[in-house]
């Protein structure tokens, strides 16, 4: 093994043995640096205060000897410091009680060069075995000081949840050690793009805590079971301050609204005891305030517009349910889609008074749609009735807002009468409609303006363009925009920006995303490899 440079502690009362001992430590490990002490007074003054790794002591000393020195040494926190007892044959019997005391070897004097070369490599070793084992600990420690934030993220995601053990919860209350009244704040965000929105996420979190700062301790964090909204734990610091908090941050947000081009919303639950840690009761209220978005989706904070109290979806009477599933009957069996839509947006409305809860009213709106699929009685097969009962439970789940549920509801109902009136002759308008689209690949068009140009209801437009191109106006747009991109990129020495405005693109680096995610490379690239 080789050797490493360590500090060396020689204590003697006895000139020449002394110095007789720190000569062959320096003669085996130059690379040592010895110190001398001529008893245990001053031993342990040196051994306090210089990097001392060995000491190398004789028991019967004046003022202080080996024994006194080495308990006051351990008694002082140097349970490290390794201590080699010098003695002779008579004082075996002191050197058995040292090492009860902590002493870690012993040479019998006089020190022979083989002795003390064996206990030098013995101790060495065992420092070196330390010092491994100091440092994977500190790794460790690192590692779980990292992790940290990530765990307490979890324990508090369970503890909103209403999931979290006894000892769980004692380990998060005695990690922040948190006192009064708290709330749990909801919030979420929405960009033009969905798939940026991971960018702001982190920034949303830390402007939270960094606003609320001056009046309570928070936490952010996202849940691990939901990822619609982030939520904050919040500890005021003075309750009766939150009103000017919650200002501040509701100003705040929309800053930073506006500087991202996003859109943030939130709610806050009831204030709860953090003695009691009735957090989850807390996000409950805030999950439940958030979700009437629904409604309300151009509204900031939820808890301004929506009342605490949870309102049932409005029941319909049987004479109205005979009517509703009368109307919705002959609609569809006459084919009927404006007529039909106009009515279904009637009775949504009628359903939505006082903001019943949005997945009620979701559930309730497909039983009854569903209940008037089945009373048409039109001998469809298991497979297209399932098919048509799963589009709408789509349609119905995934509506973010009431207008999209009654967007969805529209289209799953144009969709039914096409099916039942397949005879519609769709081919001559798509055909034409192919033709627009090659002519005004330049501009900004959209199925709105495209469906006016035909004098087609954009929903109804979307499903004959879908059953014709079998794909979405969307996809087939891009599809279109990058054949026609390609195409000038291999036949034209036109500029880059100038052919994203010919196809439709005004943003360059937005054309540039596109067509990189689309052709696998970026428009020069593609010019340069296959031109």
């Amino acid at each position: 093994m080789n050797s490493i440079p360590l500090g060396v502690l020689v204590v003697d009362d006895e000139t020449r043995q002394r110095r007789g001992l720190a000569a062959m430590v320096r003669d085996l490990r130059p690379e040592y640096e010895v110190w001398e002490a001529k008893n245990g007074k001053d031993a342990l003054t040196i051994s306090l205060s210089k990097p001392i790794q060995i000491v190398f002591t004789d028991i019967q000393m004046p003022i202080m000897n080996g024994l006194e020195y080495l308990q006051q040494l351990r008694t002082s926190g140097q349970h490290e410091t390794k201590v080699i007892l010098v003695t002779v044959y008579q004082e075996f019997s002191y050197a058995q009680q040292a090492v009860r005391y902590g002493a870690n070897d012993y040479l019998v004097k006089p020190v022979q060069s083989q002795q003390l070369i064996e206990v030098i490599q013995h101790m060495e070793k065992i420092i070196v075995e330390e010092q491994e084992a100091l440092i994977g600990n500190q790794t460790a420690l690192n590692q779980i000081e990292q992790s940290m934030p990530a765990f307490v993220e979890h324990l508090f995601s369970k503890c909103v949840t209403d999931k979290l053990q006894p000892n769980e919860k004692i380990l998060l209350k005695s990690h922040f050690g948190w006192r009064g009244v708290g709330e749990v704040l909801a919030l979420g965000a929405s960009a033009a793009h969905p798939e940026d929105i991971h960018m702001w996420d982190s920034q949303l979190r830390n402007t939270v805590v960094e606003i609320l700062r001056p009046w309570a301790s928070s936490v952010v964090f996202p849940l691990e079971s939901r990822k619609d909204h982030v939520v904050a734990v919040v500890n005021w610091k003075d309750r009766a301050e939150s009103k000017e908090a919650k200002s501040a941050l509701q100003a705040g947000l929309k800053k930073l609204e506006q500087q991202q081009a996003i859109s943030i919303w939130f709610a806050w639950g009831q204030s709860f005891d953090f003695d009691e840690m009735q957090i989850n009761q807390s996000h409950e209220k805030a999950v439940g305030l958030i979700s009437m978005r629904f409604y309300t989706p151009h509204i900031r904070c939820l808890n301004l517009v929506v009342s605490d109290d949870e309102r049932p979806v409005q029941e319909m009477s049987a004479h109205e349910q005979r009517a509703f599933f009368k109307f919705i009957e002959s609609a569809i069996s006459n084919g009927e889609p404006d007529q039909l839509l106009g009515q279904v947006k009637n009775f949504i409305g009628q359903m939505t008074q006082g903001y019943p809860a949005p997945e009620a009213l979701k559930a309730k709106l497909v039983h009854l749609l569903l209940v008037s699929l089945q009373r048409l009685n039109i001998g469809w097969s298991e497979e297209v009735y399932s098919r048509f009962s799963e589009r709408l439970n789509k349609a119905v789940e995934g509506a973010t807002y009431l207008r999209n549920l009654e967007d969805g509801v529209a289209t799953w109902l144009k969709e039914l009468i096409l099916e039942l009136h397949s005879g519609s002759k769709g081919e001559p308008i798509m055909n034409k409609c192919k033709e627009f689209l090659d002519a005004h690949l330049h501009e900004d068009l959209s199925l709105e303006i495209v469906a006016r140009s035909f004098h087609y209801n954009a929903s109804y437009f979307s499903i004959l363009f879908k059953n014709y191109f079998g794909l979405s106006f969307t996809e087939y747009m891009v599809k279109l925009r990058m054949q026609k991109a390609q195409h000038l990129l291999l036949h034209t020495d036109a500029k880059v920006a100038e052919i994203s405005r010919q196809v439709g693109y005004k943003d360059i680096k937005y054309f540039f995303k596109v067509f990189k995610k689309n052709v696998m490379h970026t428009p020069e690239e593609f010019r340069r490899k296959f031109k």
